[in-house]
């Protein structure tokens, strides 16, 4: 089987947790013999081969330098698509556009695939031609909901969101199969007509091993509450903030990442930000910490950072927003309502007067919710999944 897979940034670019999910799926299903070829943005075009999986960068003027810029092991501070720019392209993403389409037909005809795959939403790239594509030449194709990005139109707070909604629900005929990260994404588009004959929820998973947890490393813990992720409104520090200084507790904030608040939050009282860094690096941090929280204020997907967190030996708390409670097993001791100060400051609160005995005994618990988000059942659903769309054709 050989798979062809379109996608706005590939590894080592990152914008978010689902390159890494991406980078776990190519490469494991290399591992079991099948053949796999990306097309993703580049700051030029050109053709790598990173752990097996051919990698083709394609270079477009403004549209590159837009996603690029937010990867984490980019620096770039200029470029990109201005907000009119990026209105007047939204169109291709919805309607038919000639240039796109002949762009997406011309490369799976060259690729010659057994069934093509979109692992993000393709923004201004022509997603609706892409499908349409591949349909036309009789593959199956397939897409990943990571985001809200085919039910939220980007412009306008929400006020064309429906005709936006039904546009992709017109252009989701072409689809053979949709994937998520988790039930509530998947629910999401399903509800709004965004689905296919194969509709399958695909939890992400952790490529490192489960720290085994014992109480000397749980004495040695810091008194630190780590957040890792965009430092945006949106993902819910700024009531992380309030829950632990509003409220006295006494514990060092540490954010991780980088954002449109990185300048402001860096003059936070007791907060300490640190740019991106590597996973081993991150994973020490996390490790180290008594709390990992996701705070977030929007449907997140899935939540990646609350099992990096528990794999690494500390306990885990999120938000109820999106895929977040389906991560932490639905257990309400670790779930707060998003924008609750109050509410985050009562998990946060518990957890502290918890015994190293009671804590190691939580963190069990927490790490034995793992099974399901474990690597070779990851790689082994993708299989499935892709294999459904090959052998019903």
């Amino acid at each position: 089987m050989k798979l062809l897979i379109f996608s706005t940034v590939y590894y080592p670019d990152i914008i978010g947790g689902g390159e890494f999910s991406t980078k776990l799926m190519t490469e494991g299903l290399i591992k079991k013999g099948y053949e796999v070829e990306v097309h993703a943005l580049g700051f030029s075009d050109c053709i790598e081969n990173i752990n097996g999986v051919i990698v083709f960068r394609h270079y477009f003027k403004d549209i590159s330098e837009e996603f690029l810029k937010r990867a984490k092991n980019n620096d770039l501070s200029n470029g990109g698509l201005s907000k009119w720019k990026k209105i007047s392209n939204k169109h291709v993403d919805i309607l038919y556009n000639r240039k796109w389409y002949h762009y997406y037909k011309e490369i799976i005809k060259k690729s010659s695939p057994d069934l093509i795959h979109s692992v993000s939403p393709l923004s201004y790239l022509g997603r609706f031609n892409c499908w349409k594509a591949a349909y036309d030449l009789g593959i199956p194709i397939s897409h990943v909901v990571r985001s809200p990005d085919l039910i939220e139109f980007a412009f306008g707070n929400g006020i064309f969101n429906k005709i936006y909604q039904s546009f992709n629900a017109r252009a989701a005929q072409y689809l053979s199969a949709i994937a998520a990260p988790s039930k509530y994404m998947l629910i999401c588009h399903t509800k709004h007509n965004i689905k296919a004959d194969i509709c399958q929820v695909i939890y992400n998973a952790i490529d490192i091993p489960i720290l085994k947890i014992n109480r000397a490393i749980i004495e040695h813990k810091k008194e630190i509450i780590l957040y890792a992720g965009d430092l945006r409104k949106e993902k819910g520090i700024l009531t992380l903030y309030k829950a632990v200084y509003g409220k006295n507790l006494p514990y060092k904030l540490l954010f991780i990442g980088c954002g449109e608040l990185s300048e402001e939050v860096k003059h936070w009282k007791n907060v300490e930000v640190i740019h991106w860094m590597e996973q081993s690096k991150l994973y020490k941090y996390m490790g180290e910490a008594r709390i990992v929280i996701l705070p977030s204020e929007w449907n997140e997907a899935f939540g990646r950072i609350l099992i990096e967190a528990i794999a690494n030996g500390t306990l885990a708390i999120g938000s109820d927003c999106g895929g977040i409670p389906e991560v932490l097993n639905f257990d309400k001791r670790y779930i707060f309502q998003h924008g609750n100060i109050e509410q985050l400051f009562q998990k946060i609160n518990r957890i502290k007067h918890l015994s190293n005995e009671e804590y190691y005994l939580e963190l069990q618990e927490q790490q034995s919710w793992l099974v399901k988000f474990q690597k070779i059942t990851y790689i082994d659903n993708w299989e499935h999944f892709f294999l459904k769309q090959v052998n019903k054709g």
